[in-house]
């Protein structure tokens, strides 16, 4: 991964900004520190208010890592005005978010001068928060001798527009997410051939933008400028581009002792979600005046940004591919991981186990389902392809309700962690999984650390034989029984709300659904109200629209059926062809292409 160098001068009282005016959001009533879980919202700018001046940037990613940047001063005798210290790949450990390698970074020079093959890494230490809140948190670390070690309790400075503590999303009447609020630019950008500086950026709920710049001086030291400016359509003009100097790292740092010295102008106009263009014009000596083609590095979990106005597709075109090896199964579950489809499980052939190579177009058979397992959950993370939960049928194992497959050692471990749910799939969000239970509810699972927590839906719906998929940052619980239902239901994981979702056109249970591309789709399913029928057909839904559209019926209308997207088509995988039965599974993998009309 290219080395993230990202700066910030956390210096919100010193340059005149209140909480209002940072995004900061203040402490609300929260569970005790240990039954917090940090998410997406923890994104932003963190400081100790009683050391004003330095800092930290936390990036929560979407695969659940999180970025650090720790904007600070050199240490007592070393050269230069400023620092900065870094780390990737942040882990959680309860409430705690450990870096175990932080690094210092040295070699660049401002300007012409700046060349990316002379940027190095050194090893320096330790941080690790622990989150009480939203807002609050304490920091300890440890660095090599001229830096020591210590702790700090800091406090939100800045909040993400989309992406606060409590809310609010820029919400369709419908209850989906509007298009206002899916562009959003926060995030590391950089110069594609001068990898080792660039911009942070995060966008403020008021419409400001806070760019922090880093990079190195003329004489080859750290250095990093501030600025706040309004977004005006595509562009932000930043006039006081802000320097800071004057102290020095840990017990000799004084923040009375702080100066800031004006940098100059910084001009952004964005291209689209990945590219901006900026002029710089600098007004200390040696800086000067350039241009700059900035492309994306980094987005914000949770954090969409959507170009143009997609539009809902509801047309495309059917093919069949190769059928599953027999038998042929229903009730089954399937994932995508490494461009190949697994399908699991099912009535059928409960522990079926079995692959498709889109490239080949060939199944193979892999070790059978330690436990034979029909309405089960499957999904990818890590590697790694897991199910639980279901009905146990078939043999095999009985004393775990989930577990993981290797690919590289083509082996299955107990995962007896997992909830043990049935008949509602998960979805993969954030470095989290999200299993739907009959009831409506949701229990969130963290595969790395290996804990699951129960989250409570005040929609009282029941959702047996319902979806669960991830989408623009937020889980969807679509349709289900008992009965058959229209309503979708919708969790932030930013802010922990629930709100009433689009509701679809037919009511159904045992449908597939999957995302592909900036749309949300399902097929097929069942009513099992009354008559028993099958529901043929299609919904989708685009970002940023208000409500479903009808699409076409499946080419061979099912139920328990399981759906995958893979290289932008919708893989729908057998399923059975009688409404409330667990015979006539077709065995059958139809594939369905997309297309503008």
């Amino acid at each position: 991964m290219r080395i993230l160098i990202a700066v910030l001068l956390l210096l919100g009282p010193i340059l005149g900004f209140s909480d209002q005016a940072m995004g900061r959001e203040h402490t609300k009533e929260t569970p005790p520190a240990e039954s917090f879980w940090p998410g997406p919202s923890l994104s932003g700018s963190w400081y100790d208010p009683s050391r004003s001046g330095e800092g930290f940037i936390l990036e929560y990613m979407p695969d659940g890592t999180v970025i650090m940047a720790w904007f600070t001063f050199p240490a007592v005798g070393a050269p230069g005005q400023q620092d900065w210290l870094m780390a990737e790949g942040g882990r959680f450990q309860g409430n705690r978010l450990v870096f175990d390698q932080v690094y210092t970074t040295r070699g660049g020079r401002w300007g012409a001068a700046f060349d990316p093959a002379q940027i190095t890494r050194a090893l320096w230490g330790t941080v690790e928060f622990a989150f009480l809140d939203c807002n609050q948190a304490t920091v300890q670390f440890s660095g090599p001798a001229s830096h020591g070690s210590g702790s700090m309790n800091v406090q939100r400075l800045t909040a993400i527009d989309q992406l606060t503590c409590q809310g609010p999303r820029d919400i369709n009447a419908s209850g989906s997410r509007a298009l206002s609020g899916l562009r959003a630019t926060s995030g590391v950008w950089f110069v594609a051939n001068r990898s080792g500086e660039g911009w942070f950026l995060e966008e403020l709920p008021d419409e400001r933008l806070v760019v922090y710049w880093f990079t190195y001086d003329p004489q080859g030291n750290p250095a990093w400028f501030l600025g706040v400016g309004a977004r005006v359509g595509d562009r932000v003009v930043i006039d006081n581009m802000h320097v800071s100097h004057g102290t020095r790292f840990g017990s000799a740092f004084n923040p009375a002792d702080i100066r800031r010295t004006l940098w100059g102008q910084l001009d952004i106009t964005f291209v689209d979600c990945t590219h901006f263009n900026a002029t710089h014009d600098s007004v200390l000596a040696g800086y000067g005046s350039g241009s700059h083609a900035a492309v994306r590095l980094s987005r914000l979990a949770g954090s969409e940004c959507i170009d143009g106005t997609p539009q809902t597709i509801t047309q495309g075109s059917w093919s069949e591919v190769a059928s599953m090896p027999g038998p042929a199964q229903s009730e089954l579950d399937a994932a995508t991981l490494d461009g190949k489809l697994y399908a699991l499980g099912g009535f059928g052939d409960t522990r079926g186990f079995k692959r498709y190579d889109s490239t080949s177009g060939q199944w193979s058979v892999l070790p059978a389902l330690p436990s034979g397992r029909h309405h089960l959950s499957a999904f990818a993370f890590d590697g790694g392809i897991y199910y639980a939960g279901g009905e146990p049928s078939g043999g095999g194992e009985s004393g775990s309700s989930g577990y993981r497959y290797d690919p590289p050692t083509n082996t299955w471990e107990a995962r007896p962690e997992m909830p043990f749910t049935f008949g509602s799939r998960a979805a993969v969000s954030n470095g989290r999984v999200f299993f739907g239970v009959e009831s409506g509810d949701l229990y969130e699972y963290d595969p790395r650390q290996r804990i699951r927590r129960f989250i409570d839906n005040p929609d009282s719906t029941a959702r047996d034989h319902g979806q669960v998929q991830a989408f623009l940052g937020e889980i969807w619980l679509i349709g289900g029984r008992s009965p058959e239902t229209r309503s979708v239901s919708i969790y932030d994981p930013a802010t922990e709300t629930w709100r009433a979702g689009p509701s679809l056109n037919r009511a159904r249970g045992g449908f597939g659904a999957t995302v592909v591309g900036q749309q949300l789709i399902i097929g097929g399913g069942e009513n099992i109200g009354g008559i028993r029928v099958l529901v043929p057909s299609m919904e989708m839904i685009a970002a940023g629209v208000s409500n479903w559209s009808l699409g076409p019926n499946l080419a061979v209308p099912v139920h328990g059926t399981a759906a995958v997207t893979l290289d932008g088509r919708v893989y729908f995988v057998s399923g059975s062809t009688e409404a409330g039965a667990a015979c006539c599974a077709t065995g059958r993998l139809l594939a369905f292409d997309p297309a503008d009309p």
